[in-house]
């Protein structure tokens, strides 16, 4: 047991005297989370899309046109249309540039043509570079037909005066004879008037929320996200760079030196599983740290999460010395360890959230540390505690550790 503690403490001291790399690979993640972080930063309680531009050609210049302006003109349309008036070459060549989402026509004649009850008809051009909003202008010009349709049938006796005035010389007009149709429309302005005003149907905005859910995601929720995948992933990158010891002792010719001494194999063996499983959770434990001081994360309950970071280590300590006792040499490693880690972190959720990879990239998620760790990390910060993702990393690192040492000390003795 004291040679054990002095082959760690050695090697301990001796990776420490050459910082730089151990340094480098803790700052990546912490500035890859900040970055994401930005990016990706909640901006306001309500995410609002800007307005959509809207080119109108108005040929007619008359009452009916008149309304559908007045209509794209109100306070709640202008949150979401921006519309601008022009003529038919200037809004060609404006959809052209893509300018617009969509240019609406309104034909000459429209207002008596709809006064006649003839069939007429707005031309929506909508811009072909974009998919959703030129179909968002379509639907709403439709409901504005719709509305007027409706607003001529109900007023069509009195919509024939209009036509009449628009027709005739003010100094012709008898307003006796108008006096009627005056009156009919204002009966009907009144009638209508108390199904319109008030609504007898609101519409009430209501946002459902689980129990104990917060109503805004926060800065820190959304590093408390993003950090966990990234402490995983250069965890292993970390751990992969101490285990090569294993390798590299056996090419330098130091194993063999070793073996001359009274240290037996097994102690060398355990010596170094045993510091990587210790080097790693160290890196867990200054990573969770600054997570908790430079991006105020809530990790939750700590006793959990160091539980976690001792099961992910002593995981990723007995994999490596599996996959190097498989191996010949550090070039060997250099060139399938990274791809390894690598395809860990892109299935497992340390480059994507899980949530948003297709059905099949998340089952072979469940194969890796990454995804055990992450959703380890997401139960404790729920206030629960993370025994799914401790059983499969320890039993899975037991197995991985029952493969290795047998197969290390055939290597150690060839």
């Amino acid at each position: 047991m004291r040679r054990l503690l002095l082959l760690l403490l050695t090697d301990t001291r001796r990776h420490l005297k050459s910082p730089l790399a151990l340094m480098i690979y803790i700052a990546i993640p912490l500035f890859l989370t900040g970055i994401i972080g930005l990016v990706f930063a909640p901006r306001s309680e309500e995410s609002q899309l800007p307005p959509i531009n809207i080119l109108l050609v108005d040929n007619d210049k008359f009452l009916a046109s008149r309304f559908l302006m007045g209509a794209m003109d109100s306070d709640p349309v202008k949150k979401m249309f921006r519309v601008t008036l022009t003529d038919g070459n200037d809004g060609e060549r404006k959809m052209k540039n893509g300018k617009a989402s969509a240019m609406v026509i309104i034909p000459k004649g429209f207002t008596v043509d709809i006064i006649d009850g003839k069939d007429v008809s707005l031309t929506v051009i909508k811009n072909p570079s974009e998919q959703f909003l030129p179909n968002i202008v379509e639907e709403f010009m439709k409901t504005l037909s719709v509305m007027l349709s409706g607003a001529v049938q109900a007023f069509h006796e009195e919509a024939q005066g209009i036509r009449f005035i628009s027709e005739n010389p003010l100094e012709t007009l008898s307003w006796k004879d108008l006096g009627p149709q005056l009156e009919s429309a204002q009966k009907k302005f009144i009638a209508a008037g108390k199904y319109l005003s008030p609504l007898f149907i609101r519409l009430e905005k209501e946002k459902a929320e689980a129990k104990g859910a917060k109503v805004q995601l926060t800065m820190s929720d959304l590093f408390g996200i993003i950090f966990p995948g990234m402490i995983i992933m250069f965890l292993l990158f970390i751990v992969n760079n101490r285990m090569g010891d294993l390798l590299s002792e056996r090419e330098d010719g130091k194993l063999r030196r070793l073996l001359t001494t009274p240290i037996a194999t097994w102690e060398l063996i355990f010596a170094r599983i045993l510091g990587g499983w210790i080097w790693g959770m160290g890196i867990v434990l200054i990573m969770v740290t600054t997570g908790s001081l430079l991006f105020r994360i809530h990790w939750g309950s700590i006793p959990s999460l160091l539980l976690l970071g001792l099961a992910a280590s002593f995981w990723t300590a007995s994999f490596f010395a599996f996959l190097f006792s498989l191996l010949k040499n550090r070039n060997q490693a250099g060139a399938i360890s990274s791809p390894i880690i690598l395809v860990f972190s892109v299935f497992g959720g340390s480059m994507l959230p899980p949530a948003s990879m297709p059905k099949a990239f998340q089952t072979i998620g469940f194969l890796t540390p990454n995804r055990w760790f992450i959703d380890g990390a997401s139960r404790i910060r729920d206030g629960l505690f993370p025994l799914p993702s401790l059983m499969v990393l320890i039993l899975s690192g037991l197995l991985f550790l029952a493969l290795a040492v047998p197969a290390l000390k055939r290597r150690s003795l060839v």
